[in-house]
Order: structure tokens, then C-alpha cells, then sequence
């Protein structure tokens, strides 16, 4: 197809790029890897190619092209964020996966301070500051599901400093002398490790 000048030819392109983008949302496709749009244009009588536009497009392998807020899947934890979402609304999806977690017959996320578990692995993975609890309110509220188990409360987490979560995950350990009873100890764990697992499993 040949053009007048190149502000026509870039008009062209905007168009296709614009349609390309539309039939991938309307088909939802899922890309395995990156996928590369390279156009070219030859002007009328011209002698020499000119590359006036290059645009890439990338999918997440796990990609299914479904909206992070209304992802259904139930127990499904992969990825299912498109390529505009942002880690703050990764992040709010993988609270909301791990809302659904199930411990034995109950849901794993019970208690409101296991909100500590959530703080702990934003701080491990430098979302957050450590012992900044007025920065991580302000955060957490931004990333919070529409439903929790447990209402938040900035002193819940607070509380951490009470106790042996206060470490690095990979430094918890149990000790009768300091933890208390094994049972909200083990389930603790089991939050702060469920979730380290589902934002890996989405990108984060």
C-alpha cells in the first residue's frame, strides 16, 4: 500500500495497531511468548526501505487476557493478568486469591492479625518498608479486595513487633518460649507461605 507522506502512513498504523489490540481482547488469546510487529514503509518510487514504526507487544505465558478484578477461577492461583495491569493490581488480586485459600475444611485466612503474614512478605519482597506501618496503611488500602475474611486494622499489624513474625519469613521459627501455642504459629506460617507462593505464581 503506498502513501502520500508518512503522517498518512502513520495514521494507518495507529488504526491497525488499534484493531490488532481489540480482536486479541475479543478473542482472548494466550501468547506464549513475545510477539513482535515490525512495519515497514516503501514510499512511491522510493529506493530505499524505511522502518518508521516498531511495536511490541507482550503477553505473560500464563496470560488468559481476563481482567484481574473479574478473574473467577475457583482455586485457580495462576497468572491471569493482562500486560496493562500494574503489580499494585496483581497485588490485589493475589490478596483476593489467597481470601479464597482453604486450610483443611476451613478458609486459611481466618484471623485479623494474620494480616501480619500479608505485611511480612510485602516488606520480604520490598513492596513495602520495614516498620514504615503508616506507609503499608496507605498501601494496603489502595491494593485491598472489594471482600476480605478479616477487616484490616493498621494495629493488627502493628502488633507484629510483639512477636517473632517481626523477622524476615525465611527466619521464622518456632519457639514454645516466644511464639506461643504451635497451632496459630503453624497457621501463620502457612498464610505468609501461601501467599509468598500466589504472588509468585502471578509475576510478583
Amino acid at each position: 500500500m503506498d502513501f502520500d507522506n508518512n503522517e498518512e502512513a502513520l495514521k494507518f498504523i495507529n488504526r491497525l495497531l488499534e484493531r490488532l489490540h481489540l480482536l486479541e481482547k475479543e478473542k482472548n488469546e494466550k501468547l506464549n511468548d513475545e510477539r513482535k510487529i515490525e512495519i515497514v514503509i516503501v514510499q512511491s518510487g522510493g529506493q530505499h526501505v524505511e522502518t518508521i514504526q516498531t511495536q511490541i507487544i507482550e503477553t505473560h505465558p500464563h496470560s488468559k487476557g481476563r481482567d484481574v478484578d473479574t478473574f473467577k477461577g475457583e482455586g485457580d492461583t495462576r497468572s491471569s493478568y493482562a500486560t496493562s495491569d500494574t503489580p499494585t493490581e496483581r497485588i490485589r488480586h493475589c490478596i483476593a486469591l489467597l481470601m479464597k485459600e482453604k486450610y483443611g475444611d476451613a478458609l486459611l485466612f481466618n484471623q485479623q492479625n494474620h494480616w501480619q503474614a500479608v505485611y511480612r512478605i510485602l516488606v520480604d519482597k520490598g513492596y513495602c518498608r520495614d516498620s514504615d506501618f503508616d506507609g503499608f496503611d496507605t498501601f494496603i488500602r489502595t491494593v485491598m479486595p472489594e471482600e476480605v475474611n478479616k477487616p484490616y486494622k493498621k494495629d493488627s499489624v502493628r502488633n507484629i513487633n510483639k512477636t517473632d513474625f517481626t523477622k524476615p519469613f525465611d527466619r521464622w521459627h518456632y519457639d514454645p518460649a516466644t511464639s506461643g501455642t504451635r497451632k496459630p504459629y503453624e497457621r501463620m506460617v502457612a498464610v505468609a507461605n501461601r501467599f509468598k507462593e500466589i504472588l509468585k505464581e502471578n509475576g510478583l
